[in-house]
């Protein structure tokens, strides 16, 4: 008797946190079945942000300097990473066998056609608009990405597209899949398999005018003096703040002191108190036995 053969549904999630989260759930409540030979692909395409938010300012990463864009676009992948492990959260919590993939590219609908064309995919959950755009009227795509990928994605792929849980509308095969062509090598990020795929887009980009350029670099140097500025200043700010504790930590062991002492005074003078009350009965009781004494010694 033959295995039965591995199914794989595909479910498409945006960046957003739990903003996939009713497409998910319902892939697993109408496609999944229960089935253990059926596989959850939660598939995100990551692209990566081109405007740098710099002190509340944000700058094309053409225009800044590679460290900052570095470590941008690697909070931005943790992110990501971040939000995929709720999604595989949800499937492992009634124990879904499920499976991410990732890829990066400039466009979100551009890297889930080449998904499904190098995949072979041939199904695929999407949201056809986000849940709070739900109406009982909705019966198409309206998301740009879903639009695009009803219109591209290579026929073999039956999409489904929903929203808020809901059935929106079915995109059926109408061929059968063609042989799979040599795809590009693979690469790791973030620890998922992931395609690497350079954008065509860059060529066509209309070059900015000299004098803008000129522009954006002079405020691009702006920031980066402003940002030696403030670190400087908070690096003297924290010396002051701790300069200000360690005074008034001696502040506070002085002023333990000084009570300490105001205690021990106080002390010693009531000690003093008794001792001068009883100094002073003592010598009432001189007084009243010292005629006593006189008369017995006539």
């Amino acid at each position: 008797m033959e295995a039965a053969e591995e199914e794989k549904v595909f479910v498409a999630v945006p960046a957003e946190p739990r903003a996939g989260q009713s497409t998910l759930a319902w892939a697993l409540r109408h496609l999944y079945g229960g089935a253990a030979t059926t596989t959850i692909i939660v598939t995100h395409v990551h692209v990566p942000s081109q405007m740098i938010p710099i002190m509340g300012v944000k700058f094309h990463a053409d225009k800044l300097s590679p460290e900052p864009v570095r470590a941008f676009r690697r909070a931005e992948r943790e992110r990501a990473d971040e939000m995929l492990d709720d999604y595989i959260h949800q499937c492992s919590q009634i124990k879904v066998k499920c499976e991410r993939l990732v890829i990066e590219k400039e466009d979100a609908a551009s890297g889930l056609v080449e998904l499904i064309r190098l995949h072979r995919i041939t199904k695929l959950v999407i949201a056809a608009a986000a849940d709070r755009h739900y109406s009982r009227k909705l019966d198409k795509p309206v998301s740009k990405t879903a639009t695009e990928i009803m219109q591209r994605a290579d026929p073999s792929c039956k999409i489904w597209f929903v929203c808020k849980e809901q059935l929106v509308c079915t995109r059926d095969k109408e061929v059968q899949i063609a042989p799979l062509a040599v795809a590009a090598p693979l690469l790791p990020i973030l620890g998922h398999e992931v395609q690497h795929l350079q954008s065509p887009q860059g060529e066509g980009d209309t070059e900015m005018e000299p004098s803008f350029d000129d522009e954006l670099e002079e405020a691009r140097k702006a920031v980066e003096e402003l940002m030696r500025r403030a670190l400087k200043e908070s690096r003297r700010r924290q010396q002051a703040e701790e300069e200000m504790a360690a005074s008034l930590q001696k502040a506070q062991e002085h002023e333990e002191l000084y009570l300490e002492e105001v205690k021990k005074r106080e002390e010693l003078e009531a000690a003093l108190a008794r001792a001068d009350r009883e100094i002073a009965q003592l010598r009432q009781a001189i007084q009243r036995n010292a005629p006593g004494e006189a008369s017995r010694g006539d």
